[in-house]
């Protein structure tokens, strides 16, 4: 793909993202159809975010088809297991391509507009897979443990939703810690831990790498 194409399918994957965090968390109704839609949008961009070699493409359409034919299962009948696997099959592509999206940002030669927004949108994958993890931590502790205490501690009383633990996640990776959400479990508790850990590195070698590219090539000119 040439590079247009790659900035035009990472500008749309940086949409996507900003929808399922800001938009979606105010949606009442139709909620978890929406989730599906952002989600597979996700999947296909995330697709063509990156130049890969045909057969790591190939292997990624098919593990991404098979992904959104999990969540539309699982939003037709909504059984659990069907929702584990779903979220394992998300968590398992995305987490593929934002290790992509590092290396690629890694062995750039130079800081262009598809490095920043791929930046931007490493970022932003942590913190949806971050979300995608205590989603599963729960259902995991339900389905096969039979703990029904939960693995985080919400505020409100209402039932929790995917918006909860998305916005858990990200005050988790920016380390501002509310307060209001709390993990329960000892297994959320380390997932707490990871998520927290995993944003601060990013930034750091990130910033590190882009500043480090952008003094490298003012220093060839």
């Amino acid at each position: 793909m040439t590079q247009k194409q790659l900035t035009r399918n990472n500008i749309i994957l940086l949409i996507c993202l900003l929808l399922i965090i800001f938009f979606y968390p105010i949606l009442s109704m139709q909620r978890l159809l929406m989730r599906d839609i952002i989600f597979t949008a996700i999947i296909l961009f995330g697709t063509y975010s990156l130049n890969f070699p045909k057969k790591t493409r190939n292997i990624l359409i098919v593990s991404g088809a098979i992904t959104i034919i999990l969540f539309w299962l699982e939003f037709v009948f909504g059984y659990d297991l069907l929702k584990l696997f779903s979220f394992l099959s998300f968590f398992c592509f995305n987490m593929f391509i934002a290790v992509f999206m590092i290396r690629h940002i890694a062995r750039s030669k130079q800081v262009t507009l598809t490095i920043i927004i791929n930046s931007i949108n490493g970022y932003l994958l942590i913190g949806v897979l971050g979300a995608v993890l205590l989603v599963m931590t729960g259902i995991t502790q339900r389905f096969f443990f039979h703990i029904d205490t939960g693995a985080i501690n919400f505020a409100s009383d209402a039932a929790a939703g995917f918006h909860d633990y998305l916005y858990f996640s990200f005050v988790t990776l920016t380390t501002l810690g509310y307060g209001d959400i709390t993990p329960v479990s000892a297994f959320a508790k380390s997932l707490t831990i990871i998520i927290a850990i995993a944003g601060q590195l990013y930034l750091t070698i990130l910033v590190a790498m882009l500043v480090g590219k952008y003094l490298s090539r003012s220093g060839e000119r």
